[in-house]
């Protein structure tokens, strides 16, 4: 399945032509102002935004820190084209959080390699997550918005794991956001479900309970929101390819 990138200028031939570049290798999208780049996210997954410095309504410096800063977007790489190899401009695209910059003349192949690159390394963060649930303040997480981010929702899914009820509606509520940008949001950053992560952590969290507490199976079971232990079996099983309890024996030398 194809990357969706979303293609942002004011001039409707320079997006003929990134869009000639591109259109082979991805899913594309324009936008030609802030007003539909604000859309077009909000209503498709766009893995990546290139965008001009020169827009109709707006700057597109100005456009990428307003989506750098914002918790719901800012998980988004994106592009800025220059204008020209000016120290200003050069300046005004890292003040913005832009993850790179390409100067004017375009070239096709560049570019491709550029947003290749761009993608690969979000999939490696994406892989990285997945694997080392809650390593949230490596140094990989390209902005503060999303460590802040991150760690909050690492506190509230550390703090509520008891209640078997937390699942991604409640998850929402206690992060102040829609269900669908919640979802959206962390399954674009870890390459999880919110309740897959949920369910991680509940499991990560049992793992340490078994191995370093005195605790019955059954206890640590409900300590972190299973009502079955037979469920949670299953569950730890499938993540840890182990018994709850071979894995306890294991860790206590038993």
């Amino acid at each position: 399945m194809k990357n969706n990138v979303l293609l942002v200028d004011h001039d409707k031939e320079e997006l003929d032509i990134l869009s000639g570049y591109l259109n082979d290798s991805y899913e594309l999208f324009t936008a030609r102002n802030e007003r539909t780049v604000m859309r077009t996210i909000e209503t498709h997954p766009i893995h990546l935004i290139i965008t001009s410095i020169e827009l109709i309504d707006t700057d597109g410096s100005k456009l990428c820190s307003q989506l750098k800063s914002s918790a719901d977007y800012s998980h988004i790489p994106v592009i800025l084209l220059l204008a020209g190899a000016t120290i200003p401009s050069r300046l005004k695209s890292l003040e913005s959080g832009a993850d790179a910059y390409i100067e004017r003349p375009l070239s096709g192949e560049y570019i491709r390699a550029q947003i290749k690159n761009l993608i690969a390394n979000r999939a490696r963060i994406k892989d990285y997550f997945a694997h080392t649930l809650f390593a949230y303040t490596d140094a990989r997480i390209c902005t503060k918005t999303n460590e802040v981010f991150l760690n909050r929702l690492n506190a509230l899914i550390s703090d509520h794991l008891p209640n078997p009820d937390l699942e991604v509606g409640l998850l929402a509520r206690l992060m102040n956001m829609s269900r669908p940008t919640l979802y959206r949001k962390i399954k674009c950053i870890s390459n999880l479900t919110p309740n897959e992560l949920i369910t991680i952590a509940r499991l990560k969290r049992a793992a340490e309970l078994i191995s370093t507490a005195d605790h019955k199976i059954f206890e640590v079971a409900k300590m972190v929101g299973f009502n079955s232990r037979s469920n949670f079996g299953k569950a730890f099983f499938k993540q840890f390819n182990v018994t709850p309890m071979a894995y306890q024996r294991l860790k206590r030398g038993c």
